[in-house]
């Protein structure tokens, strides 16, 4: 499997992504304003360091995890943990009040309350979770940080054939390997790989199906391989879709260009990780 990634990356950014699982990474906090405000900070945090990276995002010790989960405001759902990768891929769908917007594989349900948060409620949520046990683990959080949305219990592939041309803005975060977030002695199988890389490409299908024309779609998966990510957008490029992609906004994460023989996958990127948050593969396309 290395050697499949020594086609991505250079031998000093393996020994990167290597060195990344080798301590435990430092703690995103993402403010939930559907229910708390800035000024509600000092009371949390009082006693611990930390260091805004933006008027949603707080970045403390990887120490203090425990001490902010236990926390009574993050219990009542004033703050999310979350790792800043994950909240780029919801920020870079730039929702908007009054949008029709779908979280395609929303469990357990951190991207749907950064989404909530970015349009304050004020537009159409659906979420949709295929497996039972983390559907009913979405609809617990979403209720505990004050999101308004329609929670669905539905296989994310029928969506497409469901809903055509119904969505301005659609999330898939795919089900994939999770090399980035596992590490290098937790790999998958080659047949485990094409298997999710399958699953993948058939949930960017019935996305791109329900999206509408001139809608706007992020693609994510917090894994490495080219076959997860790269290979999945070039099946959708060679199917019946039009698609443009779009620049994307990393607020100074390290990433480098997806690695493609399609000149329009220029503008994916691949984050490399680091003490602050995981490697991740985001794209952001709009449907011609």
């Amino acid at each position: 499997m290395e050697a499949k990634l020594a086609q991505i990356y250079t031998p000093n950014e393996l020994e990167i992504l290597k060195e990344s699982f080798k301590s435990p990474k430092n703690i995103c906090v993402f403010l939930n304003f559907l229910k708390t405000n800035e000024n509600l900070i000092n009371d949390f945090f009082k006693d611990l360091k930390f260091q805004k990276l933006n008027p949603f995002c707080y970045l403390f010790k990887a120490e203090d995890k425990s001490i902010l989960s236990k926390m009574k405001a993050f219990n009542e759902g004033h703050f999310y943990i979350q790792n800043y990768s994950s909240y780029l891929c919801a920020k870079n769908l730039n929702v908007k009040p009054n949008e029709s917007i779908l979280d395609m594989c929303a469990a357990p349900g951190g991207k749907s309350i950064n989404l909530a948060n970015f349009m304050q409620n004020k537009a159409y949520l659906a979420c949709v979770e295929a497996n039972r046990e983390r559907f009913f683990t979405l609809q617990k959080n979403l209720k505990n940080y004050g999101v308004n949305a329609k929670i669905f219990l539905k296989d994310a592939k029928s969506i497409g054939r469901l809903c055509p041309l119904k969505f301005d803005k659609i999330l898939l975060d795919a089900p994939c390997s999770t090399l980035a977030k596992t590490g290098f002695e937790n790999v998958k199988s080659l047949k485990e790989i094409k298997a999710l890389a399958l699953l993948q490409k058939k949930l960017l299908h019935s996305a791109l199906k329900a999206l509408k024309h001139g809608g706007e779609l992020v693609y994510s998966t917090c894994t490495f391989f080219k076959e997860e990510n790269e290979e999945v957008l070039e099946n959708a490029l060679k199917s019946e879709f039009e698609l443009e992609f779009l620049e994307l906004d990393l607020e100074g994460v390290r990433a480098k260009e997806a690695k493609s023989e399609f000149k329009e996958l220029g503008k994916a990127r691949r984050i490399m990780p680091c003490e602050n948050y995981d490697g991740f593969f985001i794209a952001k396309m709009r449907k011609i």
